[in-house]
């Protein structure tokens, strides 16, 4: 099974590779772009994967993206109801990201890695980080 992960648009975008369980291929996207910390959708990272492990977008099983949007923006409003009025400022900058980026970030990954829909899924962002 050949499952690609991605990270992006909060800090350090990236894309790792598992083949049957085993990492065969993992890029920060700061690497190709020269930009510390580029948190944009890592497109030449997850080239580098699929190029290092012979594999096109037809081969891949699942995509799946770091975090739940839908969750994220719960999180994000709890956040911001418990230190309102302070966190406003936070609150709206989080809010631009989010609708611009993360909400559709299903259809970006269908038009950037060209896999149909069904093939992409979200985990816990915190389960990640145990991964």
């Amino acid at each position: 099974m050949n499952i690609l992960g991605v990270s992006c648009y909060y800090h350090d975008a990236a894309a790792a590779l598992l083949m049957d369980g085993q990492l065969v291929a993992a890029a920060e996207e700061e690497r190709f772009t020269r930009k510390k910390h580029d948190s944009s959708f890592p497109k030449h990272a997850i080239n580098f994967c699929l190029q290092k492990a012979g594999l096109t977008a037809d081969d891949l099983d699942y995509v799946v993206f770091y975090e739940k949007p839908l969750v994220k923006f719960e999180r994000i409003l709890q956040t911001t109801l418990s230190t309102f009025p302070k966190s406003w400022g936070v609150f709206r900058e989080s809010m631009v990201t989010w609708f611009d980026e993360k909400l559709w970030i299903k259809s970006k990954l269908q038009t950037e890695i060209g896999v149909p829909v069904s093939k992409i899924l979200f985990v816990e962002h915190h389960l990640t980080h145990a991964a």
